[in-house]
C-alpha cells in the first residue's frame, strides 16, 4: 500500500516534470528563432505568412505547423497566378507581384480593385441591375461598397451577400434614398452577423431586410469589417457576391 502510494507520488512529479521542461523548451526554442532572425519588422505587416513579430524581428508564428526562420527572414510578397491579380503598376512573374518597371514603383502587396470600384460612395454607387452582382471584394482596408436599387412594388426588400472567400466580415446597412437630391435618409435595416450558426457552409450568409414602398429608391452599404491595420491587404483578397429579392 505504502509503495504504490509512493509511486503514485513518483508518477505524478515525473508528469510535472516533463510538461515543465516542454515550457521551457518552447520558450528556450522562442528565443532561438528571435536570435537567428535577420528581417527586421515594426509589426506583423511587416513578415511573410505564418510569421510574426516578435521583440521586432520576424520569426515562426503560433498557428498550424510551424514554419522555418529561413521563410521567416523573406519579405512577404503578394501571390497571383495572371496580372489581375496585381494592382495597378505590378505584373505577375513567377506567381508574386512585381513592379512593371514604367513610372513611380506601385505598392505590388496592395490588392487590385474590383469592377465596382468607384462605389465608395453613394454618389458613385452602383447600380443593382435585378441580378446577382459577383466578385465584390474588400480590396483595402475598410472599404466600403455602395448598391442602388429601385423598386418597383411594396414588399420586403431583401439584401444578401453570399458566396463568400477568404474570409470576409461586414455590415450590410439598407436605407431610404432620395434619388433626386442624391441624398441619404433613414437607417431601415442592418446586419453584421451570419444568418446561422455552426460549421454549415449554407450559414456563411449575411442578409438584412427592410419594407420596401413601391417606386422607390433604396441604397445599401456593405462595410469592411476585418478590423486589420492598413497595410495588410497583401493577405488574400476578402470577397463576396451580392444578390437582392
Amino acid at each position: 500500500m505504502h509503495w504504490s502510494v509512493a509511486a503514485l507520488v513518483l508518477l505524478t512529479v515525473g508528469c510535472g516534470n516533463v510538461n515543465l521542461d516542454e515550457g521551457m523548451a518552447s520558450a528556450e526554442l522562442t528565443s532561438q528563432e528571435a536570435g537567428l532572425a535577420t528581417r527586421t519588422c515594426v509589426n506583423d505587416l511587416g513578415c511573410t505568412s505564418e510569421c510574426q513579430c516578435l521583440t521586432g524581428y520576424c520569426v515562426p508564428d503560433d498557428f498550424g505547423p510551424p514554419a522555418s526562420q529561413e521563410h521567416c527572414n523573406q519579405a512577404p510578397v503578394r501571390a497571383c497566378s495572371t496580372g489581375a491579380d496585381c494592382t495597378s503598376g505590378c505584373n505577375c512573374v513567377g506567381n508574386v507581384c512585381v513592379n512593371d518597371g514604367f513610372g513611380p514603383p506601385a505598392n505590388c502587396l496592395l490588392a487590385p480593385a474590383d469592377a465596382y470600384e468607384s462605389d465608395n460612395t453613394h454618389l458613385t454607387a452602383s447600380s443593382y441591375p435585378g441580378s446577382p452582382q459577383l466578385n465584390h471584394s474588400f480590396h483595402r482596408q475598410g472599404d466600403v461598397d455602395w448598391v442602388i436599387v429601385f423598386v418597383p412594388a411594396t414588399q420586403l426588400l431583401t439584401v444578401e451577400t453570399y458566396n463568400l472567400r477568404n474570409g470576409p466580415k461586414m455590415r450590410i446597412d439598407i436605407y431610404a434614398y432620395n434619388y433626386a437630391n442624391r441624398t441619404v435618409g433613414a437607417l431601415l435595416g442592418s446586419t453584421q452577423s451570419y444568418i446561422c450558426g455552426g460549421s454549415n457552409p449554407l450559414c456563411n450568409v449575411y442578409r438584412a431586410t427592410a419594407n420596401a414602398q413601391a417606386n422607390n429608391v433604396y441604397a445599401v452599404k456593405v462595410t469592411d469589417l476585418r478590423g486589420l491595420p492598413a497595410g495588410s491587404d497583401w493577405s488574400p483578397t476578402p470577397k463576396y457576391d451580392l444578390k437582392m429579392y
